[in-house]
């Protein structure tokens, strides 16, 4: 396929020119822009006095804003300069399909060619269900660390205006060193979060370029906001079994040779490899009867008795087939049973995440109202805000195992290999130490 080609299956995949390659990466001539990165933010002074700052001059300037502390923070926050965020290169976000698009031509031998054989362009097709469920999963991986970045960030920001807050109360003698240096802690601890956010967010994009083979500008995509909403209903299980053996490319084949096998054997060949078969299995197991089998271990395969065995090796072939026809069948069907009950699982906690996040977000609109009332401290807004920002990455991180299962499910169901289950779990918001006015 020539770079033309490629060229143009980019344009009809809705990708412009800036993702097409112009010159090979494996040119070392060939330059790339430097790698971005972000530091954390520094640590506040631990030096903070108490009251090294005028007492009366303070609040006289917390007295000029309506809400005091948080209003002179915000404030700040919104006038003071910011470094400017970098701006991705590309204007329409890649989706799945055109992740795909971009993919596919880069891997030549997934392609059916003229002349390849029954079980080879079997082969050929489960292989491509695969990297068609390994692209998806990159790209769900992608999405929603970007997605949990930005949680992490809302989450780092209220607690620097806390500590921020704190190191002020402090300075004007409110209040003590110790609870001062507790926010600090907190801060270091939403460093390291943040830091590997970040650094998780940047890991699983590298892999999502990698599974599409770009480089240089042409892996300056963006990607979408979030995570596609959680359908209304998760897939039935019944019939699963059934359509993933019809589905798969193998099985037809593997219960055609097996009934060929069997078809010419006689019933008295059948019996005499089954006796074989038993009495070779009976040296090896029957002295593991008495006593605990497992302090005794199996040093020797069963041997054939050839003068039991029937004539010729069509009992042997036959059996053989027979045997490779199951094993593929039972492992399907297990495959499928262990991938939708991953699938539910992940379903169900993605959904009660979504459903603790709404809970966190009333609960944070609930305390505003209070604040602006009187009845809550600014510390309990700041509180609400952080686990309300805790809570939704938790939710993203639970979406984005419901989708991987989701894919892993309809991989199998297609004919794919199951890659075993992704670890499920809502993480929990860590509780911080509070404060008052």
């Amino acid at each position: 396929m020539t770079r033309l080609t490629v060229f143009y299956l980019l344009l009809a995949g809705g990708i412009g020119p800036a993702l097409a390659d112009t010159t090979p990466p494996y040119d070392p001539a060939s330059t790339a822009p430097p790698v971005a990165y972000q530091a954390p933010d520094p640590l506040p002074d631990a030096g903070t006095t108490l009251g090294e700052n005028d007492w009366r001059s303070a609040n006289d300037t917390v007295g000029a804003f309506t809400r005091g502390h948080i209003d002179i923070l915000r404030w700040e926050a919104e006038n003071l300069p910011r470094p400017a965020e970098p701006r991705d290169g590309a204007v329409e976000p890649l989706s799945v399909a055109q992740a795909l698009r971009i993919a596919l031509p880069r891997r030549p031998e997934l392609f059916v060619r003229p002349g390849m054989g029954a079980l080879e362009r079997a082969r050929a097709d489960v292989a491509f269900v695969e990297f068609v469920r390994d692209v998806q999963r990159t790209w769900i991986q992608a999405v929603a660390a970007a997605q949990d970045l930005q949680a992490a960030a809302v989450a780092h920001e209220a607690v620097t205006v806390g500590t921020e807050l704190a190191a002020r109360m402090t300075r004007v003698g409110n209040w003590g060193q110790d609870r001062l240096l507790r926010e600090q802690r907190a801060l270091s601890e939403s460093n390291l979060r943040l830091a590997q956010a970040r650094q998780a967010a940047m890991s699983a994009r590298e892999a999502l370029v990698r599974t599409l083979g770009l480089w240089g500008e042409a892996a300056s995509f963006s990607l979408p906001d979030r995570l596609p909403e959680l359908p209304e209903a998760p897939l039935e299980g019944e019939g699963l079994e059934s359509a993933a053996l019809q589905a798969h490319p193998e099985v037809p084949l593997a219960a055609i040779a097996a009934e060929r096998a069997q078809r010419g054997l006689g019933s008295r060949t059948r019996d005499m490899w089954n006796e074989a078969l038993e009495d070779a299995l009976s040296v090896v197991l029957d002295p593991l009867a008495d006593g605990n089998p497992l302090e005794r271990p199996i040093a020797t395969a069963p041997r054939l008795d050839r003068r039991r065995l029937p004539p010729g090796h069509d009992a042997e072939r036959a059996a053989e087939a027979e045997a490779k026809a199951v094993a593929l069948a039972v492992k399907i069907r297990s495959q499928v049973r262990e991938a939708y009950h991953q699938y539910r699982v992940a379903y169900d906690l993605a959904r009660n995440a979504r459903a603790a996040e709404r809970v966190s977000e009333a609960l944070q609109e609930e305390t505003l109202l209070r604040y602006n009332g009187m009845l809550e401290s600014t510390w309990d807004l700041l509180a609400a805000a952080r686990e309300r920002a805790e809570s939704s990455g938790a939710a993203v991180l639970a979406q984005r195992d419901f989708w991987l299962a989701h894919a892993n499910l309809q991989a199998v169901l297609a004919g794919a290999g199951y890659p075993g289950p992704d670890s499920v779990g809502v993480g929990a918001g860590r509780a911080r130490n509070g404060g008052g006015h």
